[in-house]
């Protein structure tokens, strides 16, 4: 429903869903702009005077009047304000402007949503010529500024402004971009508005109304399975079904929208067409997912006449393998020769291995698996088992158009028996050389994704029992260290530019009586950083892992983590590796009972990730302690690159991670009969922490807040302690 303008004496007609009325004026009926969205404007072009009945001057503060076709303050040096009256309008809405001719020195101009005759939100441009500001009003002589932006650019004859409420988010744009954005639970409804102090202030071209929103959607094809797709890196959405789809949340006018698979059917490779833009004035339906097969498994034991490797092998272009006493040999005495696996389609996380024959390598010869393997094997990826004359040793290669250059570390293997398996994987962009199952070199290379897997030798070596297929999360042993602590090298797609680090500590004499439980410890830092203290080594100094019978993991990364999703960089995808990789990884390899609950402990951005993981997947956690976090943080660059490098777009970041009432009244269910939340912090984050309780009490989900106490920013300040005791309470009560 749109409406446009207002005189006075005119009186407003309401018929369902539409608006006829016939005023004396400019009032004109336009076509909604989406189903049961009220929309009204006024362009002030009129007789000079007041605003008329379609308006009502907030209570305490005097009427606006138009003049020369602009609205300006009725009473100089004093606050005027109205809001529309003559329409209903929903708790989400907006209101845009102009201030032509409005200088930023002085009180005003405004534009108001949930306005009414005692309280308000504003867009105030008031505070500098080079600013705008969100404001709350909480009576005509109450004032706070909730948000001020930062420094813009500002042409006032032509900029356009808007105020817009979505839930608890106010957010102000200056010709669409969003230039400044803040947190409010204290006014639920009331009406677009305006709002003028001095005489020169002018506002132009006002409208107002209900936030328009619209479904992002499309159709699948090809699929033979379950595909799960996500739109801006989360609004997880699983489809079984050829045919058209539609996510569950819908978006804002103006709203970026990015559709990207995060799982493909087993046997599968789905991709995405028209996945990404803006939402404009209509739904989007054009996003298209095409699933194609990718079986990617396939095995050969050479067991059959000497001769070429046959059809389901392809020669690399330096000449092919041969098969001899069913091994497959090397068929160039001097120099490479190879094969592809051609007979199946492979996804780029894949895998090749191959087994060392009884037939001695000598000299300078080599063998080994290869991944990636296109453009006539001229480019790949190898690991090859290299006698080196007579000082054998592992290595890895990366091929470039013929050429071969050393990835990572040599390792030293001595000679190696017949049967022992030699694999080469690679995940995204990391690579793993194992022998026998365990990893001698494991390196980080975005070079090449694509090709298949297959077999390369120097001179007439020979591999027997080869196998290839898809590859994915692994986490490899490394070392023990005096304190007990297992190290790990985790290699994923998904927790890319690795491999990355895990750390793991095992209960060694547990409490009697108490249940195993898993701990995981969520880091502040990328890698193994300790600017903030050791979360493991604070967990291990307070014996917890004994005390309440935990083992303890802890992940790392290669960036600041804020456990999420990044929709703009597939190594990016924190959430999905801790809840798609790293709990199922623990669940299969470190449970003694199969009962076992999942903690999660963090503080600042991890306290915030904490929260988000809990009530987005309240059935693979457990419980939450989250201590000292900014939990108000309103945008993804708030804090600069550590924030955005993760959230990836502000977008993303709204939509599936910012804890508003909105976010919390969509996933509050599990959480309304059993506390398992517990929130803590009186250092850099207090009043986000206060805040947060609100939002929790508001939306009737069960918790624990710690007694404020003042602690330092750190894992060892304190508080780790004071957590893993209400853990340990909360863990007795969940069902």
């Amino acid at each position: 429903m749109a409406v446009r303008g207002g005189s006075q004496g005119a009186s407003p007609c309401l018929v369902t869903f539409v608006v006829f009325c016939l005023l004396v004026g400019t009032l004109t009926v336009l076509l909604p702009q989406a189903a049961l969205a009220t929309t009204v404007s006024d362009s002030f072009d009129r007789a000079n005077g007041a605003l008329g009945s379609n308006w009502t001057t907030v209570s305490g503060t005097a009427a606006p009047q138009i003049v020369s076709d602009a609205l300006r303050a009725g009473t100089a040096s004093a606050a005027n304000s109205a809001y529309w009256s003559a329409s209903t309008f929903g708790n989400d809405q907006f209101a845009q402007a102009t201030l032509p001719d409005s200088s930023g020195t002085q009180y005003g101009p405004g534009i108001a949503v949930r306005l009414s005759s005692t309280k308000g939100y504003f867009l105030w441009y008031g505070n500098s010529p080079n600013t705008v500001s969100l404001r709350k009003m909480s009576s005509s002589s109450s004032w706070t500024t909730l948000k001020q932006s930062g420094p813009l650019t500002i042409s006032p004859s032509t900029d356009v402004w808007r105020i817009q409420v979505v839930g608890s988010t106010i957010s102000g744009y200056q010709n669409g971009n969003l230039v400044v954005q803040a947190t409010d639970t204290s006014i639920k409804s009331g009406s677009p508005g305006v709002w003028l102090y001095y005489s020169p202030d002018q506002i132009g071209n006002w409208s107002g109304g209900d936030v328009a929103t619209y479904s992002v959607g499309g159709t699948v094809s090809g699929l033979s399975g379950t595909v799960v797709l996500q739109d801006n890196g989360g609004d997880n959405l699983s489809d079984s079904a050829i045919g058209g789809f539609t996510f569950a949340t819908s978006l804002a006018a103006g709203s970026a929208y990015d559709v990207t698979v995060q799982s493909s059917p087993a046997g599968q490779t789905c991709s995405v067409a028209n996945g990404s833009g803006t939402v404009g004035s209509a739904s989007i339906t054009n996003v298209a997912v095409t699933c194609t097969s990718a079986d990617g498994s396939g095995s050969d034991d050479f067991n059959r006449p000497d001769g070429p490797l046959g059809a389901n092998w392809t020669d690399i272009s330096d000449g092919g393998l041969t098969i001899s006493s069913q091994a497959a040999a090397g068929a160039n005495a001097s120099g490479i020769s190879g094969d592809m696996r051609t007979a199946e389609s492979y996804s780029s996380n894949q895998y090749s291995q191959v087994e060392v024959t009884s037939a001695q390598l000598t000299g300078g010869q080599w063998i080994g698996p290869a991944v990636r393997l296109e453009d006539g094997g001229q480019n790949g990826y190898a690991g090859i088992y290299n006698w080196n004359n007579g000082s054998p040793e592992l290595v890895l290669f990366k091929g470039t158009g013929g050429n071969w250059e050393q990835l990572g570390n040599t390792y030293s293997s001595g000679p190696l028996a017949a049967g022992t398996q030699l694999k080469l994987m690679v995940v995204g962009s990391t690579l793993s050389f194992l022998e026998n199952g365990v990893e001698r070199i494991a390196v980080y290379d975005p070079s090449l994704t694509g090709g298949a897997p297959g077999i390369l030798a120097s001179g007439t070596g020979q591999v027997g029992n080869w196998s290839g297929g898809t590859a994915g999360f692994e986490a490899h042993y490394l070392s023990t260290n005096a304190n007990g602590v297992e190290s790990y090298d985790m290699i994923s797609a998904d927790d890319g530019y690795g491999p990355q680090i895990l750390r793991v500590l095992l209960p060694t004499d547990p409490a009697p009586g108490v249940a195993h439980n898993f701990l995981f410890v969520l880091p502040v830092e990328a890698g193994l950083g300790t600017s903030y203290g050791d979360g493991l080594a604070t967990v291990e100094a307070a014996n917890a892992q004994n005390q309440y019978n935990l083992t303890v993991i802890e992940p790392t990364f290669a960036i600041d983590p804020w456990y999420a999703n990044n929709p703009t960089d597939p190594n990016l995808q924190y959430e999905t590796f801790m809840t798609s990789e790293l709990e199922p990884w623990v669940k299969a390899n470190l449970a003694t009972t199969g009962t076992e609950q999942n903690w999660l402990l963090g503080f600042s951005k991890s306290g915030l990730g904490a929260e988000d993981l809990l009530l987005k997947h309240p059935d693979l956690f457990t419980l939450a302690a989250s201590w000292d976090f900014p939990a108000d943080m309103p945008n993804y660059a708030e804090f600069g690159q550590s924030s955005e490098g993760e959230y990836g777009t502000d977008a993303n970041y709204q939509a599936n991670y910012r804890l508003t009432a909105a976010f919390l009244n969509a996933y509050k269910t599990p959480f309304t009969s059993s506390d398992r939340i517990w929130i803590g912090g009186y250092s850099k984050f207090e009043t986000d922490v206060s805040d947060y309780g609100s939002l929790l009490t508001s939306a009737g989900i069960a918790h624990t807040t710690e007694t404020p106490t003042l602690m330092a920013h750190r894992w060892d300040s304190g508080w780790v302690p004071l957590a893993l005791s209400a853990l340990e309470q909360e863990s007795l009560n969940v069902p």
